[in-house]
C-alpha cells in the first residue's frame, strides 16, 4: 500500500523533517545520476549547430578515451555539495511555504487544488533553493566542462573566478538559473499531485511514489530544458569568450541565430534519462525518509 504523501497540501512535516529527509534524497539521487549529468553538460556546452553537433556515442566515447573513466565524476564534489544542500533547502522551504500558503487560503477563504496549491510552492521552493545553491551549480558545470585528463580542484577554480570575474563572477547565469529552476521544481511538484491523485487508484503498486516521481521530472524537465542549457551557456561564457559579462537574452539570441532553435536541446534526451530518474529517486527517498522520521518519534 502506498505511504502517506507528504508533500500533499495540508500535510504536516516540520522543518527539521523536511531539512534531514531533503538532504539524504538529495545525496541517494545524485549517487545514482552523476555520468549522467557529465554527459548532459558536455552535450549542452557544444557551440556546433544542432545538425553538426557530436553525438551522444561521439561524446562519451571522446570523453573515456581522452580524460579516462574518471571523467565521468568530474565536478562530483561541488554536485556533492549542491544535491545535499538543494534537496535539504528544497524540502524544507517546501514545508514551511506549504504551511504558509494553507494558513492563507484558510485566512482568505481560497481553494486552491492540490496540485496548484504544489505547483505554487514548488516555485517558491525552488527560488529558495537556487539563491542557496547557485555557487556550487556554477562550479560543477565549470569542472565538468574542463576537457584534460588531470582534474582541477573546485576551490582553485573558485579562486580563479572570484580573482578573474569578480565576487558576483560565482552567480554568472543566476537570472535564467532563477526562471528555470523555479518553473521546474514548479511544475515537477504540482505534476507529482496530480499523478499522485490518479494512482490511488494503483495504491498497491510497489514504489507508487517513484513511478509519479519519474513522471513528474520527465514532465517539468521536458517543458522547461531550453532554459537550462541557457543557464549552462551563461555559466560558461567567460571561459569560452574571454569576456566577463553577457546577458541571457544575448546569449539566447546567439544560440539560435548560430545553432537554430534546436540548439536549445542539446543533451535534451540524456537530460530526460537523468532527470527523470532522479526526480523519482528524490521523491521516492523524501517520503520514506519522512515517514521513516516520524515512525522513530512515535
Amino acid at each position: 500500500m502506498a505511504r502517506e504523501d507528504h508533500l500533499r497540501k495540508g500535510s504536516d512535516v516540520s522543518a527539521y523533517e523536511a531539512l534531514i529527509a531533503g538532504a539524504i534524497s538529495g545525496a541517494v539521487s545524485r549517487a545514482f545520476t552523476a555520468p549522467l549529468d557529465t554527459i548532459k553538460i558536455r552535450l549542452q556546452l557544444q557551440q556546433h549547430s544542432f545538425k553538426n553537433r557530436k553525438t551522444l556515442p561521439t561524446i562519451v566515447k571522446n570523453l573515456l578515451r581522452e580524460e579516462g573513466l574518471i571523467a565521468l565524476w568530474k565536478g562530483n564534489v561541488p554536485a556533492e555539495i549542491l544535491y545535499i544542500l538543494y534537496g535539504g533547502v528544497q524540502f524544507t522551504s517546501y514545508s514551511i511555504l506549504s504551511k504558509s500558503l494553507n494558513n492563507f487560503e484558510k485566512v482568505y477563504n481560497l481553494k486552491l487544488s492540490p496540485a496548484t496549491h504544489s505547483l505554487i510552492v514548488g516555485i517558491g521552493a525552488g527560488v529558495a533553493s537556487i539563491w542557496v545553491t547557485y555557487p556550487f551549480d556554477l562550479l560543477r558545470t565549470r569542472l565538468v566542462a574542463n576537457s584534460k585528463r588531470n582534474l582541477i580542484s573546485m576551490t582553485s577554480t573558485m579562486s580563479k573566478i572570484i580573482k578573474t570575474e569578480g565576487f558576483f563572477g560565482m552567480f554568472a547565469g543566476i537570472r535564467p538559473a532563477m526562471l528555470s529552476i523555479a518553473s521546474t521544481t514548479g511544475l515537477m511538484f504540482g505534476s507529482y499531485e496530480l499523478a499522485r491523485d490518479f494512482s490511488r487508484k494503483y495504491d498497491k503498486i510497489p514504489f507508487i511514489e517513484g513511478i509519479c516521481g519519474f513522471i513528474a521530472g520527465a514532465t517539468a524537465k521536458g517543458i522547461t530544458f531550453p532554459l537550462d542549457t541557457l543557464r549552462k551557456r551563461c555559466q560558461m561564457y567567460s571561459v569560452v569568450h574571454g569576456k566577463k559579462y553577457a546577458s541571457a537574452f544575448h546569449i539566447f539570441m546567439n544560440i539560435i541565430k548560430k545553432e537554430g532553435i534546436f540548439g536549445l536541446y542539446k543533451g535534451f534526451g540524456v537530460s530526460i534519462l537523468k532527470t527523470a530518474p532522479t526526480s523519482a529517486i528524490s521523491l521516492f527517498m523524501y517520503e520514506y525518509s519522512v515517514t521513516l522520521l516520524k515512525s522513530f518519534k512515535s
